[in-house]
């Protein structure tokens, strides 16, 4: 179901009921090295971000709320952040670092695979195979609302099992290379209305964004703590 038209008080609820289940998913293990401090960060993230994303964007998730899936337009995906509950994600400076860069290479990437003239809405999964179920029905979902509305997805995973789940669905690779300075082995996927006429476009060149080091967080990092990803 589509989120839409959320309180105050019903995005906070979302975002605390979400907020455990994610503690081990690979996005937010790369925004939060700091394993004490990511439950609150992540409830923080989506008080921030649903706030924002309901506007004008897409917002999925299942009838008990283990799943969050987002279909954000490729030109609002990485605006400026202002408002409601923005200081608040600010507090934890690094991982709200590593969320504007996360953002800014994707971007970056789904500029390169998604033509000019399609209309393209990058799509995020927020879910652990725990809930792997609920998961595809969504994914189902956001396939046939890009087919309805002629848009092209473009994904992006730390998760190789996602890949090849999305893979099933007849998204297609564009680029994998292991994620700057990580352990997470990042992959950027298609979709667009099952055309196999056409060879996806492929990353053949790669210009990270940098970010100076002292954004970065000096604490403990998961790898360094032996912290494996949910996925």
């Amino acid at each position: 179901m589509q989120l839409t038209n959320l309180s105050n008080k019903e995005i906070k609820e979302i975002s605390e009921k979400i907020a455990p289940k994610l503690l081990n998913h690979p996005f937010f293990m790369y925004y939060c090295k700091s394993e004490k401090d990511r439950e609150g960060f992540i409830k923080d993230y989506f008080n921030y971000y649903l706030r924002k994303w309901i506007k004008s964007e897409i917002v999925l998730t299942d009838e008990g709320g283990n799943v969050i899936i987002t279909l954000i337009s490729i030109e609002n995906f990485h605006s400026k952040d202002k408002g409601m509950g923005l200081a608040k994600l600010k507090r934890n400076k690094s991982a709200y670092a590593n969320v504007t860069y996360h953002q800014g290479n994707i971007l970056y990437l789904s500029e390169i695979v998604a033509p000019a003239k399609i209309g393209t809405k990058i799509m995020m999964i927020f879910s652990t195979l725990k809930y792997r179920d609920e998961a595809e029905k969504l994914i189902d979902e956001a396939i046939e609302i890009a087919k309805a509305n002629n848009y092209m997805l473009v994904y992006e995973t730390f998760s190789k099992k996602a890949g090849e789940i999305l893979g099933a669905k007849d998204f297609e690779v564009a680029y994998e290379k292991l994620f700057q300075g990580t352990q997470f082995f990042e992959t950027i996927m298609t979709y667009y209305l099952h055309d196999k006429t056409k060879p996806v476009k492929l990353v053949e060149e790669f210009h990270p964004i940098t970010i100076h080091d002292d954004t970065l967080d000096n604490s403990e990092s998961s790898e360094e703590k032996g912290e494996k990803p949910e996925v």
